[in-house]
């Protein structure tokens, strides 16, 4: 087979396109932890993840040929939605992930589906989920209250626990609202571009907080942690999602969208084994975080295959 991938056959590009979205997007959790872990600082790590891999996304699309202009309008509404998806919810992200496993942090973020589809119930002009939708909200959000019961009740976890799911789920609503702020507000600039001046947008604003908290001061550069860095910068931001962008045009959204209940269990077992090996500290499974990851890629699987309404109003 061609090693390169443009000249692969499209059932090799499809299987390649799924394997980056599964196993790549659900090992960024680990990459994440195991960053914080090497004195990488949150801002800062983030900062520095995003503001690359949007320069690399913005000269690959100019080598293909799109155009990188943007009128002041759209490019308002681009920073809107990368402040919102990336300073939001992606740097929560980092920040709990200093008090919580990477396992944890994927099972909170799994729920964003359930996030999107109930804010999108109560707006004016978005489809509205079915009963079976619903259900599937109702059960995700059960498997979140399972997950947070031993750590409210004192029975396991750690306040730091309770403060770190706190910080993930704030994280969750913020990257929902720039979800629907995308959906109400689309632009015609080709969606790499946009990727490009969002991924630019939030990675200045993330590194001039890391400046602003005085984050150089304690920026540790080590092996381990430039190596998590590159593969967040080039795994992570670049292949991942152009494989999310390639998959959208070229298989059943209902089969992409699988990658969002895929993706966390991917993420537990991957931060379980690191921690037994010793590559990041120790990520306990027990059985609060195997029922409550059940129940959640249940109610998340359920929401995401189940058909939509239209909005209220419409024939």
């Amino acid at each position: 087979m061609p090693l390169n991938p443009l000249r692969w056959p499209h059932r090799a590009k499809m299987i390649a396109a799924f394997a980056a979205l599964y196993l790549v997007w659900g090992s960024t959790y680990l990459a994440i932890r195991a960053g914080l872990e090497a004195e990488l600082p949150a801002a800062l790590f983030a900062g520095l993840r995003v503001v690359p891999a949007g320069l690399i996304l913005l000269a690959f699309s100019k080598a293909r040929g799109a155009s990188l202009r943007v009128t002041f309008d759209e490019y308002r509404i681009v920073a809107t939605v990368g402040l919102l998806l990336l300073v939001g919810g992606m740097y929560s992200t980092f920040l709990a992930e200093r008090f919580i496993p990477s396992g944890l942090a994927a099972l909170v973020v799994a729920l964003l589906p359930l996030w999107v589809a109930l804010a999108e119930s109560v707006l004016p002009g978005m489809d509205r989920p079915t009963v079976r939708g619903y259900a599937g909200l109702v059960i995700g959000f059960a498997g979140l209250g399972v997950l947070l019961a031993p750590r409210l009740t004192g029975i396991a976890g750690t306040p730091k626990e309770l403060l770190g799911i706190a910080t993930q789920i704030l994280g969750t609503w913020l990257w929902t609202a720039g979800s629907v702020f995308s959906k109400r507000h689309p632009v015609k600039t080709d969606a790499l571009v946009a990727t490009g001046y969002e991924m630019l947008t939030a990675g200045v604003v993330l590194l001039v907080i890391g400046t602003v908290k005085g984050e150089w001061a304690d920026f540790t550069v080590s092996t381990r942690g430039m190596t998590a860095l590159a593969y967040l910068i080039l795994m992570g931001s670049c292949v991942a999602f152009t494989a999310f962008v390639w998959l959208l045009r070229h298989a059943p959204a209902s089969k992409v969208m699988t990658y969002a209940y895929v993706n966390p269990v991917i993420a537990v077992f991957l931060g379980w084994t690191a921690g037994k090996l010793g590559f990041v500290s120790a990520e306990p499974i027990d059985g609060w975080v195997l029922a409550g990851m059940a129940i959640i890629v249940a109610g998340v699987a359920l929401t995401t295959s189940a058909p939509t309404r239209p909005p209220a109003g419409t024939a």
